[in-house]
Order: structure tokens, then sequence, then C-alpha cells
């Protein structure tokens, strides 16, 4: 028996397109172009596993995951350009097929923490203290003598932290001036670094209840995505900083 092909409506399009954020995950081609002055399609909705699969494919894909038992479902979808939706299709491989089932779970992944962010807040405050980090004036060699020592950070981290996550030199640097922005913020409003910690700790938790399964090195990237959209940041850097702070202080991996 085959299954037919859903036709795909413009909210699964929408969907879909958004998951890949409008660039072919196989490549690095757009998956819109301009021509007379209208938008056009670049891409084709494909299956990773396939709708109708060839006896020589079940054989092939047998022991592979699958994310779906449904293969019109959105989980077993993606946007691919043109080409390259023509060459997973022919031939199919088990390397491409377990490659695509990796980058699409990534890519559900990230929709689902996406989901969070509205469930937490931060005060304002935070804004006060993105905008000091973000502040080109910040001379790090005058604080040479408050540099604090980052290697407590060792007994919290795990080998998914590599040398290029810069936790350890985001807390040596900038833990006390964020600490001394904090100390002021609370003679101010009293308890604000208390509110601010709980809703850091707090996203942190619900991303771990929501995936079990993910690394250090995913938890604190999609950390920094959380705040860093919460507070409109056109880059992560200060963002960086402030879960590495939170990361000194217990918040995140206690």
């Amino acid at each position: 028996m085959s299954n037919d092909r859903k036709k795909f409506t413009e909210n699964d399009n929408l969907i879909l397109y958004s998951e890949v954020e409008g660039m072919c995950p196989l490549c690095p081609n757009t998956l819109m172009y301009e021509k007379n002055d209208q938008n056009r399609k670049n891409y084709e909705i494909a299956h990773i596993y396939p709708l109708n699969p060839k006896p020589e494919e079940k054989e092939l894909l047998k022991d592979q995951e699958r994310l779906s038992t449904d293969p019109n479902d959105l989980k077993n979808l993606i946007c691919l350009c043109d080409i390259c939706h023509t060459k997973f299709d022919k031939p199919r491989t088990v390397e491409e097929y377990q490659n695509l089932v990796a980058i699409k779970k990534t890519l559900l992944r990230r929709t689902a923490e996406k989901s969070l962010w509205g469930d937490t807040k931060v005060e304002n405050e935070m804004f006060e203290i993105i905008d000091i980090l973000s502040n080109d004036e910040i001379d790090l060699e005058k604080e040479d003598i408050l540099k604090y020592d980052s290697k407590a950070i060792d007994t919290k981290v795990d080998d998914t932290i590599t040398v290029l996550t810069k936790i350890h030199r985001n807390v040596q640097d900038y833990y006390h001036i964020v600490k001394s922005k904090f100390i002021d913020i609370d003679k101010v409003t009293p308890l604000t670094t208390e509110t601010i910690s709980s809703q850091v700790r707090t996203h942190y938790l619900l991303l771990c209840k929501q995936n079990k399964d993910l690394n250090q090195k995913a938890i604190f990237d999609a950390m920094v995505n959380w705040l860093s959209k919460r507070t409109s940041q056109e880059t992560n850097e200060a963002a960086e900083v402030l879960i590495s702070y939170f990361i000194q202080n217990c918040e995140v991996f206690e």
C-alpha cells in the first residue's frame, strides 16, 4: 500500500522554511530568489524517510532511526534546495540519511527551545548590565587586579565545553564587573539579583526538563540564545558573558 503525497499548506511551508531560517541545511544556497521584482521558491519539501520507499530503500534503512511513523509528518520533512533534494533522493545512502536525521533533530530541538522563550522573563535591570558589557569603553587592563580565578569553572563543566567556548575568559575578565553592577542595582532595588538569578535558573531547569539528553555545550548555547533574544541583542557576546557569570554562580551547571 502506497502513501499519498500530502498537499502542503501555506502554514506547513512557513513552519519548515522558518525552521531552516531560509537556508538549505545541506549547502549555502538560499531558498528564495528574486526575479522580475518577485520572490520565487528555490526549494522543495523533502521526505527524510521516503514517502513510498522502494524495496531496496526499505532494506537499506530498515535499522535506521525514523523521526515519525507517518512519512508525511512535519518531523519527517525538511526544506532542501532543488539540487540537494535531487542529490539526497538519487541515490539514497545511509550516510546521507543519518546526516539529515541528525540535522532535523537539531532543528526540532531548537524549535522546542524557542517555545520556552516566552515562558521565562528577565528583569529590566538585565538590560542595564547588557549595556555596560556592550560598552566599548570598558578597559579590561584596568580591571586586572580584580580578575577572578576561573579555575573553579572546571568543577562545573564537562568535556563538551571545549576551548572554543569562552566561559573561562568571560569569567576571568568580566565576573567582577557584572557582580559589582548587580550590587549597585540591589542598592536601588533590593532582591533584583536574586530575582534575575531565579529567572536564569528556571530557564536552565526548563531546558533540562524539556530535553534530558542535552549536553552542556548545547545547554550553554541555548541559554545564550534565549538571553540574547529576550534582551534584543544583535550579537551573542554580552549574553555569553552573563551566562558564564551564572555558571560560576551555580545557577547553571550547579
